[in-house]
């Protein structure tokens, strides 16, 4: 599900002649949860979550600088039998390879890192579960594992109590995509982090995408 200003999701469908505006007439619309929905309906599952994504970024997730047409929560990749049984009324996707369902008892595809969830094929979907790598106490970056953190240092408690991912760590996700919008998150966002997550920021995109046009533009940033 995407956050686009045209409140229709990504599509990984993998079938050309669906746009993505016809997502909603296929697949259905998305009303995404906020943050508070997210803890409520993960609370005492014993699953490890943390809203990534646009949300993260926010300076005050209770109060967002923008609107958020979804909703990403990252889940430990190897929890996913836990999610996958905390969630066993509600019906999951897997976006990969190809959207479809994942029914009940069904092995996961090698690979997947994505699931969308709604409560039935009459309802809207609801969040996006982001399936993220973490060896022992470390997090990976799926993208590139020579990157590594501490997943204590991953995550950050916002205002509102809740667990985000760091904003540095976000940008390093946005940087592949450098959309309007994400310019717009690096712009807000740098201002407020501190010189070791913009000294982690620069080294680690240094290395993931050397040449990458966010290095200069952070530089006039101050």
């Amino acid at each position: 599900m995407a956050d686009d200003a045209e409140q229709v999701p990504r599509l990984p469908t993998g079938h050309p002649d669906i746009k993505e505006w016809d997502f909603p007439r296929w697949f259905g619309p998305s009303v995404p949860l906020r943050p508070a929905a997210v803890a409520r309906l993960l609370a005492g599952t014993g699953v490890t979550w943390w809203v990534v994504g646009g949300w993260s970024l926010e300076a005050d997730p209770a109060h967002p600088r923008r609107h958020h047409d979804d909703i990403d929560v990252a889940v430990r990749r190897d929890q996913v039998d836990a999610v996958r049984e905390a969630l066993a009324g509600f019906h999951l996707w897997q976006t990969y390879p190809g959207l479809r369902p994942v029914y009940p008892g069904e092995p996961l595809p090698e690979g997947l890192e994505q699931m969308w969830v709604r409560r039935d094929a009459f309802s809207p979907w609801l969040m996006d579960l982001l399936l993220t790598p973490v060896d022992g106490t470390d997090w990976v970056y799926k993208k590139d594992h020579r990157v590594r953190l501490p997943l204590t240092e991953v995550m950050r408690t916002g205002p509102d109590g809740l667990p985000y991912q760091a904003p540095q760590v976000g940008l390093l996700f946005k940087a592949k995509q450098a959309r309007e919008k994400d310019v717009g998150d690096l712009d807000d966002c740098w201002p407020r982090l501190d010189e070791p997550a913009r000294r982690w920021f620069l080294e680690t995109l240094a290395v993931t995408d050397p040449g990458h046009p966010w290095l200069d533009r952070v530089s006039a940033l101050g």
